[in-house]
């Protein structure tokens, strides 16, 4: 995934996160290619920013004033002056700064939102920009100072900074990246800043571009998250001795649900059928295992849902003109009208940030029923000797901790709105706020499902010498490389973070 082709018009999920994180590593030499069929419309819509320039007809953010003083006027000698300007003020954001691979999301959508010909940036420095990207060259961007409406204005400001020569940027520096000033770097890759004519500064700042990246960098989380999940629901299945009649596919089909069939399937796909461990307890008297066991596959299927959903409403943001106003030089004419508007990719973000605290909660109670004897048939929790050994005693009570954490932030923030410029921005969408918060949630539910892997490999090797799948005494294998059995007492937060480093990097599961 080294070289990536924008045309505007099927940038895929996929392709964009692999291209980003591909880019993190200073080796790879990255090529972004525009589709030589979208030159004509970049072309023929920078042609017509320069016939209404010199018409002298009045058109916002191009001879005008932004947002609150879109009715002044500003005269053609000081054009340039203007779109260097919105840069500069608008470059305020604050906090922590962005990772590498999210600054370079969000100027891949902005270049292929270029390329559907309705924002106005002339070819060349398109082209100039791409060239930019390709040298390492992203500008330093604080993740916080945007409501998400008018477009994601001041982080894409602090990343536009960087192509002008201006600010801090990240660059190559012998085999890494390195801090340094933009000028420096345009410097020593042999790059001049781009100028900026009619209407370019505003079409660089303005659309969905950070939202859509965080919606992008999130929706590929939550997919390695639900296929994790189904993994340590399958190995707790085994280690408490559940019923495989949760995932008979006779029961699951009635649901009329396709993320309840998804899901039952993938955790059937773990066990494979009978095992040692479930020919052992065929006739122990349970009648039904707790929620969390049984109904796992719904639970999960929700989310599996949620992913298949906004998969399409993403894809569609990341191939849109979100900029103000648009241009249609086959029809003369400009349009203004609120295509900034973040609603859409904070949406999503909010409904994935929720769909995966449901995932910590039940893998939480899933952690829970171990702990306890007459639910698990194992030692209270999962240690020889208790009450001179505490075992897993407060590992449940992390899960827990962050399970409640992840509630917490789910409030949606789409639904917040806080009017700006004046009240010229009266509703806005709270979009990159959004993001940054379900990310968050992502990481809290990454560490809850490693520590049920963690509870569940011990409960498995607490059945021994009864088996479960090949498949799963894998899975087991590889946590116990990194993680010996828990015998007696011991510190448990390397052992955590061990097995989280499995979950993060999608070793477990294959992603």
């Amino acid at each position: 995934m080294n070289e990536i082709m924008l045309n505007g018009e099927d940038l895929k999920i996929e392709t964009l996160w692999k291209f980003c994180r591909n880019a993190l590593d200073p080796k790879a030499h990255i090529r972004i290619k525009i589709d030589p069929k979208v030159e004509k419309r970049v072309l023929a819509a920078e042609k017509f920013v320069h016939e209404l320039a010199n018409s002298g007809e009045t058109v916002y953010g191009m001879n005008t004033g932004f947002g609150y003083f879109a009715k002044t006027r500003i005269r053609h000698d000081q054009i340039e002056e203007l779109q260097h300007n919105i840069i500069r003020s608008h470059a305020c954001g604050v906090g922590e700064e962005l990772p590498r691979d999210l600054v370079l999301m969000l100027w891949i959508i902005l270049l292929n939102s270029v390329c559907r010909g309705h924002r106005g940036l002339a070819l060349s420095k398109l082209k100039a920009i791409a060239k930019m990207l390709e040298a390492g060259i992203l500008a330093c961007v604080p993740a916080r100072g945007s409501v998400g409406a008018s477009g994601d204005l001041a982080p894409t400001a602090h990343a536009v900074l960087a192509i002008l020569g201006e600010g801090e940027c990240t660059a190559l520096k012998g085999n890494d990246f390195a801090r340094m000033k933009a000028s420096e770097a345009l410097k020593k890759a042999g790059i001049k800043p781009v100028k900026l004519g009619p209407k370019e500064g505003l079409c660089l700042i303005n659309g969905t571009q950070l939202t859509a990246a965080l919606a992008v960098t999130l929706w590929h989380e939550a997919r390695q998250l639900l296929d994790t999940a189904n993994l340590a629901t399958a190995m707790s299945v085994e280690a408490l001795r559940g019923s495989h009649h949760m995932m008979d596919e006779a029961l699951l089909r009635e649901q009329r649900q396709q993320g309840t069939l998804a899901c039952g399937r993938a955790i059937a796909g773990w066990i494979g059928g009978e095992t040692a461990i479930s020919k052992s307890h065929v006739d122990c008297g349970r009648v039904q295992d707790s929620y969390s066991l049984r109904c796992a596959p719904q639970v999960h299927g929700m989310v599996w849902d949620e992913l298949e959903q906004t998969k399409v409403i993403i894809e569609r943001e990341i191939n849109a003109t979100t900029d103000n106003p648009l241009l249609f030089p086959d029809r003369k004419l400009v349009i203004h009208g609120g295509n900034f508007h973040a609603i859409y990719p904070a949406r999503v973000c909010d409904r994935l940030g929720a769909a995966l605290t449901t995932l910590a909660t039940i893998s939480e109670r899933r952690v829970n029923t171990a702990m306890r004897t007459e639910k698990s048939g194992l030692p209270t929790f999962l240690i020889e000797n208790g009450g001179l050994n505490s075992g897993f005693m407060m590992i449940q009570v992390t899960a827990a901790a962050l399970a409640s954490e992840c509630k917490s932030l789910s409030f949606p923030a789409s639904v917040d709105s806080i009017p700006t410029n004046n009240d010229q921005e009266d509703h806005v969408s709270m979009g990159p706020g959004a993001g940054l918060k379900a990310l968050e949630i992502a990481g809290k539910v990454r560490y809850v499902l490693a520590i049920e892997l963690l509870v569940a490999a011990q409960a498995l090797d607490m059945l021994k010498p009864l088996k479960t799948s090949k498949k799963l005494e894998t899975i087991k294998a590889a946590i116990r490389k990194r993680v010996p059995y828990m015998k007696k007492d011991r510190i448990l937060a390397p052992d955590i973070e061990a097995v989280h480093g499995l979950v993060e990097t999608g070793e477990l599961v294959g992603s």
